[in-house]
This record gives C-alpha cells, sequence and structure tokens, in this order.
C-alpha cells in the first residue's frame, strides 16, 4: 500500500504497488487542499497529513493550515487541533520511542505593525498525540522540516534562514 499527497489535490491511496490509485479526501477541506507532507506512525500504521496553509492573516478561518490523522487507512481524516496561535503548519515527525510524542514545525506570520517579530512558528511538541501542544523553540520562526532519526534519537530541524537545528533529549532543547 502506498500514499501520496498532491497540493491542491489532496491524498491518494495505492493498494496495488502503485497501478492504480484512488482519491481518499473524506474529512479535508472540500476545495483543493494544499496537502503538503503525509507521514505515517510505524507503531500503528496512522497517517498524519500537514496541509499547507492559505494566508499569512488571521487564525480560525478558512486560510489556516491543519494537521489531520486517520486511524483507517487513509478512509477518514480528523483534523488535529493546532498549537495556540498557529496557522502554518510545515512538518511533523513521530518520535520512534513514543509514539504519542509529535514534534511540528511551523512558518510564522508576518505581523501588520511594522517591524514587529514574526509570531506562530517554530516547533511544538505534543506529549498526547496532537490533543495539547507545548512551544519549545520559537527563535527561528521559520522552520520546514523536522525529521527523526531513530538510529541514534535525534531529531533534526531545517530552518529558511540558513540555520539547521539537533535535539538529542525528545525535542526539548
Amino acid at each position: 500500500t502506498l500514499y501520496a499527497c498532491a497540493f491542491g489535490k489532496g491524498v491518494y491511496k495505492s493498494d496495488d504497488g502503485g497501478n492504480t490509485w484512488q482519491q481518499k479526501n473524506k474529512g479535508l477541506p472540500a476545495k483543493e487542499p494544499f496537502a503538503w507532507r503525509i507521514i505515517q506512525r510505524n507503531s500503528d500504521g496512522a497517517l498524519f497529513l500537514v496541509v499547507s496553509r492559505r494566508s499569512e492573516t488571521g487564525i480560525g478561518n478558512a486560510g489556516d493550515g491543519a494537521v489531520y490523522v486517520s486511524t483507517d487507512n487513509a478512509e477518514h481524516w480528523t483534523q488535529l487541533n493546532l498549537p495556540v496561535g498557529v496557522n502554518g503548519p510545515t512538518d511533523l515527525a513521530v518520535d520512534g520511542n513514543n509514539p504519542s510524542k509529535l514534534i511540528l514545525s511551523a512558518w510564522g506570520r508576518i505581523q501588520d505593525a511594522p517591524f514587529a517579530p514574526d509570531t506562530g512558528g517554530g516547533i511544538f511538541i505534543s506529549e498526547d498525540a496532537g490533543t495539547t501542544w507545548k512551544q519549545v523553540m520559537q527563535e527561528d520562526q521559520h522552520i520546514h522540516d523536522i525529521t527523526y532519526d531513530n538510529r541514534n534519537n535525534t531529531f533534526y530541524a531545517c530552518g529558511f534562514n540558513s540555520r539547521a537545528y539537533r535535539s538529542t533529549d525528545g525535542g526539548m532543547h
């Protein structure tokens, strides 16, 4: 079984090694979901989908990005809560030693006030599979990738401003 996400189209699933594909968008926004990344949790096969935002303005509107989870092989999607003040999720990693621990990277929003710093970006951790979140890094508001290396229990993150980060303590620092 293969899964793929297509920006502006949503999620596709193939049960025959990629020969045929079916769109699997039940529970996703109806209009052109900006499906950005799909991640599968090894422990139970749950799928997480990061949907890019359409707009930097506002929180809680149709332009927000989102994170969805499917526990039935992409047949249905349920939206997870984003951290407070975040509408630009960019990637998600699952801790290989604790499947309930998720680490989310996000892209900050430009503020209307002159010289005001961007907000809503950085790195966030959830210890309860995305029910609640805690920000663990906010110095860089433009994180676009986060990965987990189970060989050495290390998280890596890439920022847009020529920065890379590494955490060997479960993402806390």
